[in-house]
């Protein structure tokens, strides 16, 4: 009787060792060979779930994104504005190891995308949900009374997507610079510049990792 394989628990675990080929080797040793060995398949199976190359990076791209993003819906469940807006971003910036792999594959392929018209229009699109998702948490913590008079939701979100991408590219170069605490620091002292006076700040303990 044939061997039942799950096709997405297969591919999924080709995706995963793609993250640790990137991690060790960077985006330029994610060869198709290098791949296989870490998922211990041939190459020819690897044709089985993908297109080619830059469909096995897109994917594996694409997957680490909707699991970061399953981990920000659950740490925010049942909160709301700046609160339900700072856990998100926790759970975006590199404060452990599975978090610091995610921004070295993250910062692998931005210079892959530059040169890859298909990989940058993914990036692109990326970018754009990632920015719904910190922009509508900003338009509720208006509608709360929660932000500054004069504070704009476009603007601040643009701040937060640029404290994540220095501190990833950090994290990643320099990591010794870049410890945990000073991470949650830097966040909490812009969603202060954010916040209305009148407000109590909430949902703002330490973390410490």
């Amino acid at each position: 009787m044939p061997k039942i394989v799950d096709w997405d628990e297969r591919r999924d675990q080709i995706l995963s060792a793609t993250w640790r080929v990137i991690a060790r080797d960077g985006i330029e040793g994610a060869t198709i060979r290098a791949i296989a060995k870490e998922a211990n398949c041939s190459a020819g199976i690897l044709g089985h779930y993908f297109d080619d190359k830059e469909d096995i990076l897109g994917s594996a791209l694409l997957l680490s994104h909707r699991r970061v993003g399953t981990r920000m819906s659950a740490a925010s469940a049942g909160l709301t504005g700046l609160a339900a807006l700072r856990v998100v971003m926790l759970e975006a910036l590199p404060l452990d190891e599975r978090r610091d792999l995610e921004a070295q594959i993250e910062i692998s392929f931005w210079g892959r995308a530059l040169g890859n018209p298909r990989l940058r229009e993914l990036q692109h699109s990326e970018f754009e949900r990632f920015c719904r998702r910190l922009h509508g948490h900003l338009v509720d913590a208006a509608a709360l009374g929660e932000l500054a008079d004069g504070c704009d939701p476009a603007l601040a979100t643009h701040q937060l997507v640029v404290l994540i991408d220095g501190l990833s590219a950090e994290r990643v170069l320099y990591p010794d610079r870049v410890t945990p605490q000073r991470q949650v620091d830097m966040l909490d002292r812009l969603l202060v510049s954010f916040r209305s006076v009148a407000v109590t700040p909430t949902g703002a303990e330490p973390v410490s990792r």
